[in-house]
């Protein structure tokens, strides 16, 4: 994987990043932060914020703190002491960046030496550590005798809660203990440090150890290094102390923070090379022993084991064309979709195979310091995260792991309620044993008696020292599996609008599935919170009507359950009356004027900026635009089920279906809100399923469609920009008695309000109608044209000017033009709109956009990091610190990496993979790339992680030109057989079986045509 390399690192514009936090199937993961300052290394720990190792800084603070507080190298040579990688010696400092692991190199030129440092994570080990290597090179010829002190200044026991620590960070000193052992030292906390009557002892600790120093000597007491110096600004006594009197000193390993160097004296001739290890143990019985295992040798071996995890992973997307930069980012992206996502391993159980999604994370890091993101500290882990990003990082798991199939379906689709909500927090997968849990020995006896994670049974396999991963195998294959999901934070309006990918990319690969999956079976889950009516939400604040605290709690309900029946069985239809559910409740939340779909439930959509929108009536187009594509996948697939009679439906919505046809506009509004208010009320106790008349189906799609095209055309008319968001002002209302202070009203006539326009709408048109090529285009040069349009760096920015907005509109309004959400270039939406071009067909379009607006085209020095990761949004040309135009923030995990992926699939293979013509599978691949893609007129990718696909062409003129189609095909059932030939564009029937089977190693694909007419 490619490396980037940053010369004169401390000098350049600050940003962090973070190590991946991967440690393989059988390993602990550590979550580790660093920035491009001082020893980098910020903050690092296990689980959460709650399990740091060292002090969770968000990235303004650490800026400036990890120069102190992180780690620190000091070498002494006759009797001069220097401190590596301090800022002003920064011109002769380098930090190169990769996928698992991050190196630091500075060079001492007055004494001839270099300083390496190498961090990564520890993989497949019972242990979560980060692993620190310092190589420390003579340059001359000269034998040089040195003391080294390396290390952290400052290293928390574990048990420290985040935001206790940072509210009486002097107080919880009064618990710290060190305590050293021969081979390493451990940090805890003597007890619970909650004022509570129940006082618990504290086993899990903290410990560092040193391998391959002479002697090493450990130094915990800042005092020993530092003196009196709080700020450990200055190593006085190193300087000050000789040798033996330095390692002689007393040291207090109590009521301070400690710290976490080590010393020892070195002859260096050519090369000295030592380890650090920092990490966390639970089970302080086993830390001798663990630790007793790992020498120098099998440290060395772990940092190459971390490089072949990480690499190995990428392999699932390898690709060579003649952009190295665009390959390298590929590889990264994958990668980064993989943390938020998730990477599926497939189980049996008694449900079937199960895809279980191991290594994601919530989003949450230095920058986004308003993330609690979690890892899950065992085996096999899952960490958190929200509906809308598992959601869209897992779109296109299928291109790499076919073998997934439907479970991430499954989850989501469960996830659905009969309101057409959802849940925000996702908590992955758990499961029940059917079995006799008496069969297995105590630890894994009690664990199974009740929910549990594959990564729970790891751990307790390993504590009886039973193989893991087999153990694991045998008894999920015994299991039911559940889906966990909490409420959160709200019901945001776009959330249903991503479910989509998930069944086109299904039907992309299971195109003969399509009856199957849509007669599937789903639970609706149901949340402790419902939206209220609006007359329960629509209130008079001042001289102005607005619709606040629209979602009621119901603390008496479970934190999550499944909609029963009257026999208290839960209700499971299928995924075809789900759907329809969804259009009917979605088409109700249609605004006045039926331009968009109301944002009612306190949350805006996929701009979270504008979490006033809601209170201001608020609707949203891009919902409108989904919806209508969700109604035509309906149409398509879904329709003609209904005639069979077998699309069973909450028996309530019928009535919510009949009410959704009267003619004019705010009548229609007031009747469908009336029939989703008497609906939603009736959910909230149990039903029953009833099979939907079919008549009633048709007569209700064939509404849905005629206002929903005639509201798409409304639209076009309103500028050659379509407006994402409306708000309405109520123009007459009736008051209602008050209830406490407020005086809600019956609203009786809106005003719709246009507001400036955004890249989204254009975005979502481009992506999901079917546009004509030339509004596609005339669309296009209508966004370049436009003050959407940074003309300066060539991006797009989310929106036109807000400066004439209210503040009511939200934060978006109070951030800055040209930061976060407001007016830059946000990459999720930038490069949603990309794919738009592309699956619009404007190729030309496509390809200059991107050579500006993907990151890995830019220039480092502007971007302000690894051109490979990408950052959450760009700050533009209208921001007032010109400082900062150009450069990206919010390092690397966004809903942008899934869009990355589905570019690659489309431009390497086309629109469709597979399909079904005339009862027969056809698989087909079709190119999208300029000629300068093809290297020595070839380019490579990877299909399902372990098909080699080959393309080859010989054209000038671009593979999406009319005139190039594939001429034949070589299918290769091992590396050196003879290929088979298939000629022609398609490859049918069985083969086209076997391929989705992985049954070849290898597809060249012969392109043909394309020369030009000169040739």
């Amino acid at each position: 994987m490619k490396s980037f390399v940053i010369h004169d690192y401390q000098k350049q514009k600050s940003f962090s990043s973070f190590l991946p936090g991967i440690a393989g199937l059988q390993g602990l993961p550590m979550w580790a932060f660093y920035v491009n300052r001082g020893q980098a290394l910020s903050s690092f720990g296990v689980r959460d914020k709650n399990g740091a190792i060292t002090e969770f800084y968000p990235a303004n603070l650490a800026y400036a703190y990890v120069h102190q507080h992180g780690f620190r190298t000091f070498v002494k040579l006759d009797q001069e002491v220097f401190e590596c990688f301090q800022e002003k010696h920064s011109t002769h400092q380098t930090m190169t960046i990769s996928g698992h692991e991050l190196i630091l190199e500075e060079m001492i030129p007055t004494w001839q030496i270099k300083i390496v440092i190498t961090y990564a994570t520890l993989p497949e080990m019972p242990l979560s550590a980060l692993m620190r290597k310092v190589d420390i090179v003579n340059l001359s010829k000269q034998t040089k005798s040195l003391v080294i002190v390396d290390g952290l200044s400052q290293m928390l026991p574990a048990g420290i809660d985040y935001g206790g620590y940072k509210a009486i960070s002097n107080l919880l000193q009064s618990w710290m203990e060190v305590e050293e052992e021969d081979q390493y030292v451990f940090l805890r906390l003597r007890a619970s440090t909650a004022d509570s009557s129940e006082v618990k002892l504290v086993e899990e600790g903290h410990f560092y150890r040193y391998i391959g120093l002479p002697k090493v000597h450990y130094l915990y007491d800042y005092k020993a290094v530092f003196a009196l110096d709080r700020s450990f600004q200055t190593p006085y006594q190193l300087m000050n102390l000789d040798y033996s009197a330095f390692i002689s000193q007393k040291q207090a390993p109590v009521n301070q923070v400690p710290s976490a160097f080590a010393s020892a004296e070195i002859t260096l001739k050519d090369q000295v090379t030592f380890f650090g290890l920092f990490g966390y143990s639970a089970q302080r019985d086993r830390l001798t022993q663990q630790l007793g295992q790992i020498n120098s040798e099998v440290i060395q071996q772990k940092f190459k084991q971390n490089a072949d995890l990480i690499l190995g992973l990428n392999q699932d997307i390898h690709t060579e064309t003649n952009q190295p930069l665009f390959d390298a980012y590929l590889k990264q992206c994958y990668l980064d979709n993989i943390l938020r996502g998730g990477y599926p391993i497939s189980f049996k159980t008694l449900d079937g195979d199960v895809a279980y999604h191991v290594y994601s994370r919530k989003h949450g890091d230095l920058e986004r310091d308003y993330n609690f993101f979690s890892i899950e500290s065992t085996y096999l882990s899952q960490g958190n995260g929200a509906f809308r990003d598992v959601l869209q990082n897992r779109r296109n798991d299928l291109y790499f792991h076919p073998e997934a199939g439907k479970t991430t379906i499954a989850q989501f689709m469960s996830l659905l309620q009969a309101d057409g909500y959802n849940p925000l927090s996702v908590e992955g997968i758990y499961f029940t044993f059917a079995g006799n849990p008496s069969q297995y020995p105590n630890r894994l006896s009690t664990l199974l008696k009740g929910e549990f994670t594959p990564g729970q049974i790891a751990m307790a396999a390993e504590h009886h020292q039973l193989p893991v991963l087999k153990t694991v195998e045998t008894i999920l294959a015994q299991c039911h599996h559940h889906f966990r999901a909490t409420y959160g934070e709200g019901y945001w309006g776009d959330h249903f609008t991503y479910l989509l990918d998930l069944l086109e990319t299904y039907l992309d690969i299971f195109p003969d599935e399509v009856k199957n999956l849509l007669l599937s079976r789903h639970r609706y889950f149901v949340s402790p919170a419902s939206v209220k009516k609006r007359t329960e939400k629509y209130v008079l604040m001042g001289n102005q009507v607005r619709q606040y605290h629209a979602v009621h709690h119901d603390h008496k309900q479970p934190p999550r359950g499944w909609l029963m029946d009257q026999n208290q069985q839960v209700i499971q239809g299928t995924l075809a009356g789900k759907l329809l559910t969804l259009i009917a409740n979605k088409f109700a939340q249609l605004d006045p004027d039926e331009v968009g779909l109301m944002y009612e439930a306190d949350r805006p959509g996929w701009n979270d900026a504008l979490n006033g929108l809601p209170g201001l009536f608020g609707s949203g187009v891009s919902e409108l635009i989904e919806l209508k594509r969700l109604l035509s996948f309906f149409q398509t697939y879904a329709l003609t089920l209904t005639m069979d009679g077998v699309l069973p439906l909450a028996q309530l919505l019928q009535a919510l279906i009949h009410a959704q046809t009267l003619s004019i506009p705010f009548s229609r509004w007031d009747a469908r809100m009336t029939a989703l208010e008497t609906y939603r009320e009736a959910i909230l106790q149990p039903t029953s399923l009833q099979v939907m008349d079919s008549k009633l189906v048709a007569t209700f799609v064939q509404e849905v469609t005629k206002t929903l095209d005639q509201s798409i055309q409304t639209l076009h008319g309103l500028g050659p920009i379509p407006p994402t968001y409306f708000t309405y002002q109520v123009t007459d209302y009736e008051p209602l008695p008050k209830v406490g202070d407020r005086l809600f009203v019956r609203v009786k006539g809106f005003k719709r309000m246009p507001i400036p326009g955004f890249l989204e709408a254009p975005a979502r048109m481009l992506s999901s109608l079917p546009l004509a090529k030339e509004k596609s285009q005339t669309l296009f040069d209508a966004v370049l044209a436009s003050p959407i349009y940074d003309e300066a760096l060539k991006l797009y920015k989310t929106s036109e000017s807000l400066d004439e907005q209210t503040m009511e509109m939200g934060r978006i309004r109070a951030f800055t033009p040209g930061w976060l959400e407001r007016e830059s270039a946000f990459l999720h939406m930038t490069y949603k709109y990309f794919l738009g071009l592309l699956k619009a067909e404007l190729y030309e379009p496509f390809f200059s956009t991107i050579q500006d607006g993907l990151t890995c085209f830019m220039n480092p020095q502007v971007y302000g990091r690894s051109p490979l990761e990408n950052s959450s949004f760009i700050a533009t040309s209208n921001n007032p610190d010109a400082s900062k135009h150009g450069q990206g923030f919010y390092a690397r995990l966004s809903g942008s990496t899934s869009e990355v992926l589905s570019m690659w699939k489309h431009l390497f293979f086309g629109r469709h993979l597979f399909q079904v013509k005339q009862n027969q599978l056809e698989f087909s691949v079709r190119p999208s790339l300029p000629v300068s893609y093809f290297k020595s007129g070839v380019v490579r990718t990877t299909l399902f992680s372990n098909i080699a696909i080959a393309i080859h062409y010989q054209g000038q003129l671009p593979t999406y030109d009319p005139q190039v189609e594939v001429d034949y095909y070589l299918l290769y059932s091992n590396a050196q057989g003879t290929p088979i030939r298939v000629n022609g564009p398609k490859i049918t029937g069985d083969f086209a079986q076997a391929i989705r089977r992985q049954e070849f190693v290898s597809i060249d694909v012969y392109l043909k045509g394309g020369l030009s007419p000169l040739s």
